[in-house]
């Protein structure tokens, strides 16, 4: 099922491109079309428009305008576990030294799908994957482990998902 995002939630290279230097003001049919695509993103442009009440060449001028804006981008979201990534990690990892080089050397690894900048005892958190245990193992260990500035990392094992919400509430109590 494809999803609607929010920019910044995006594990393409940083900066990101479309996003806005500040949130657009966002209309009802704005925020009901976002609902219905983070629903089924891939929902005809007739459907959409009979749910909220415009023509099918109206509901694809807005869409085509929360893209543009970089509010919504439209994509698949593959369940790790299907394609055979077996062991999912959630890494919080300490810095010493230059945190954007230490997460670019860690966004670079083949199993890394997320990083996260932040503040406090964590400086990094990182989203891990692979085939293995053994797999998350060399990961971990043999290649993150060893970048310089990684100081400490703890590591959170994902046995299983309990909950899981793609669909992001909007905040403006409509």
């Amino acid at each position: 099922m494809a999803k609607a995002r929010i920019p910044g939630d995006d594990d393409a290279a940083r900066p990101h491109p479309e996003a806005p230097e500040q949130p657009w003001a966002l209309d009802e049919i704005d925020e009901q079309l976002i609902l219905l695509l983070e629903r089924d993103g891939r929902m005809s442009y007739a459907d959409l428009g009979v749910e909220v009440g415009l023509t099918p060449g109206g509901a694809r001028a807005r869409v085509k305008r929360l893209q543009e804006r970089g509010v919504v981008r439209v994509i698949g979201v593959t369940s790790p576990r299907a394609v055979g990534l077996q062991s999912i990690a959630s890494l919080q990892i300490e810095v010493s030294g230059d945190i954007d080089a230490v997460a670019d050397r860690i966004a670079a690894f083949e199993g890394v799908r997320y990083v996260v900048l932040g503040s406090g005892r964590f400086s990094i958190l990182v989203e891990a994957y692979a085939t293995s245990p053994s797999g998350l193992f060399s990961l971990i260990n043999r290649q993150i482990r060893e970048i310089p500035g990684v100081a400490h990392i703890e590591t959170f094992l994902y046995d299983s998902v309990h909950t899981h919400r793609p669909i992001f509430p909007l905040g403006t109590g409509r």
